[in-house]
């Protein structure tokens, strides 16, 4: 088996030294450094398994993306190289498409684990997606009818295709089948599938198993329209464009009319034309594909941090309206411990309406994953690009506390509040969303982690001594952007910001928007107090102060929200 190989672009004479010594060690072939174009050269000659990039600031990322724009680069996974760690920026490269990254120093078992990882996932999503390719191209050299029914039990025609994929040699064999013994794996995909069809209008990606020749399972997802005909109908199930845009499989709020192909259109017509008055549901086998849990179908992935993945799926099982949910995927079983955390406060949290319901977990490759409520709405820091009105302000502000007085009345303290955590949503929705950072104080008062987002991390929670108090904090920096635009603390470099939060009083905001009351500049200016005693306990607190001086506090539900500019 060949060594795989390992290239260190634009990486220090120390850096090369060290990572190129750790790589061998592991058995890897460590190509000549590079920088520049030198290293288009290398890739094409030498093309490597996987790619080391050293980056020091924004700048790096812009090399990164140039990496993954050209096309003997783009294929290959890259692992960026950070002089030291930084939580927000760290996001912020696997934000870019990165499949990791390494802080210095940099340490041998961590260094060729995460690099072993980063490969065998891009191997696997090269294998994925040619094997889907050979589907798609399967199915598109027939797009006729996959097969015809009774409607009750027995097969009339079949696509060659199918036909060939289950393994039969002759329709002569397939046509005899009895659909709820022989052609559906069990006689509960049968029954499921009977739900499928009497659904009206559009049916978009169910999953359906069928049975081979050999009795193997074989899964495919199912879409089309279902238009009624005369009773005792045949049931057609016909190939409708297999490469839609992605449009067409987001949530309702956010899809486009199901469009296919003019020529495939057109032998829809046909066939429905043939059949009629006979014609009944017409589905099409849309592709194989690979399954979360074997029933979630990954849609669009929605961002990644340091854990994995967040991913939005579709149920392919559930007929009900509500089949879009978000997956969190981590990166390997060595976060297990921190999802199954997540879980359990997702679970402890419910059913308040503010709080992200837990819909299913469950392992796969001995990965613990998490199937979540998705949220339609826009973010917090999406709706900041313009001044809100007064009565939306409020409405968030006093939901947003409600929640985390719940969660503080649960004994989990969010420790990551801030305006991309944050959901509102139509119907008087508002969201706290990422309990990744959360943690049980159970019996103990004070968590003794560093974790959080610099601009909205209390004095205490920077030392590692997060509490209760320490999300008031945060949501006195929600209050205060709100009503000013600004934040209390902020420095684009990370040491002077820290020093800002441990040492420097806050401009008032008054003095920023002289129209916010003092009472409300002095709520304010209590949730930032740098001594954690002198600000409010809990969010309960918080809550009755606000309402005491302003009884009518967010007490206005907000019919519609203004519009996020393009892009």
């Amino acid at each position: 088996m060949p060594k795989r190989k390992v290239l260190l672009l634009d990486v220090t004479d120390q850096d090369y030294q060290d990572l190129g010594e750790i790589f061998r060690q592991g058995g890897y072939e460590v190509l000549p450094p590079a920088s520049g174009e030198s290293a288009l050269e290398i890739t094409l000659s030498s093309p490597p398994n996987i790619i080391l990039l050293g980056i020091q600031t924004d700048s790096g990322l812009s090399r990164f993306r140039d990496l993954k724009t050209k096309e003997a680069t783009k294929q290959i996974p890259v692992i960026l190289l950070l002089d030291r760690f930084m939580e927000d920026y760290a996001a912020r490269c696997l934000e870019s498409g990165a499949e990791d990254f390494l802080v210095k120093p940099f340490q041998p078992t961590e260094a060729l684990a995460r690099a072993g990882v980063a490969i065998r996932m891009k191997e696997h999503e090269r294998r994925l997606a040619a094997s889907q390719e050979r589907y798609r191209g399967l199915f598109e050299e027939s797009p006729h009818s996959m097969f015809f029914t009774t409607g009750e039990s027995h097969l009339l025609d079949c696509n060659p295709a199918l036909m060939a994929l289950l393994g039969y040699a002759s329709k002569d064999e397939i046509l005899h089948l009895d659909l709820a013994r022989d052609f559906f794996f069990s006689p509960q995909d049968y029954e499921h599938f009977q739900e499928l069809v009497q659904k009206e209008n559009l049916v978009h990606h169910f999953k359906i198993n069928l049975k081979s020749k050999e009795g193997q399972k074989i899964t495919v997802l199912v879409s089309g329209h279902v238009m009624r005909g005369q009773p005792q109908r045949m049931i057609g199930y016909a190939s409708l464009d297999l490469a839609e845009s992605e449009e067409s499989i987001l949530p309702p709020s956010q899809a486009s009319p199901l469009v296919g192909r003019p020529a495939v259109k057109k032998s829809l017509l046909d066939l429905i034309n043939r059949l009629l008055p006979f014609a009944g549901n017409f589905l099409s086998v849309l592709k194989l594909t690979e399954l979360l849990g074997g029933r979630y179908e990954k849609i669009k992935k929605l961002g990644q941090g340091s854990f994995g993945e967040v991913w939005l799926v579709q149920d392919t099982e559930d007929v009900a309206a509500q089949r879009f949910y978000v997956a969190k995927i981590p990166y390997s079983r060595n976060y297990n411990r921190s999802m199954k955390k997540e879980a359990d406060i997702c679970q402890k949290l419910a059913p308040h309406a503010g709080a992200v319901g837990l819909v299913d977990s469950f392992e796969e490759a001995g990965k613990l994953i998490l199937i979540q409520e998705y949220v339609v709405g826009q973010t917090l820091q999406d709706l900041l690009v313009e001044e809100l009105p007064d009565n939306l302000k409020e409405r968030i502000i006093l939901k947003l506390i409600d929640i985390v007085a719940h969660a503080h009345q649960h004994n989990i303290i969010h420790r990551d509040i801030k305006p991309n955590n944050i959901i509102v949503g139509p119907g008087d929705i508002v969201k706290l969303l990422d309990y990744g950072a959360a943690k049980d104080l159970k019996d103990r008062d004070i968590s003794a982690t560093m974790i959080g987002s610099r601009p909205y991390m209390a004095p205490e929670q920077i030392m590692g001594q997060s509490q209760r108090r320490s999300d008031i904090w945060a949501l006195g920096v929600i209050m205060y952007l709100l009503y000013t635009g600004l934040l209390p603390f902020y420095d684009d470099s990370e040491k002077v910001l820290i020093d800002l939060i441990l040492e420097t009083e806050p401009t008032p905001p008054q003095e920023e928007n002289p129209e916010i009351s003092p009472e409300l500049a002095e709520i304010i200016m209590k949730c930032l107090k740098k001594k954690v005693e002198e600000r409010y306990p809990q969010a309960g607190s918080l809550k009755e102060d606000l309402l005491r001086f302003f009884p009518g506090f967010g007490q206005h539900p907000i019919e519609e929200l203004p519009e996020t500019p393009a892009g």
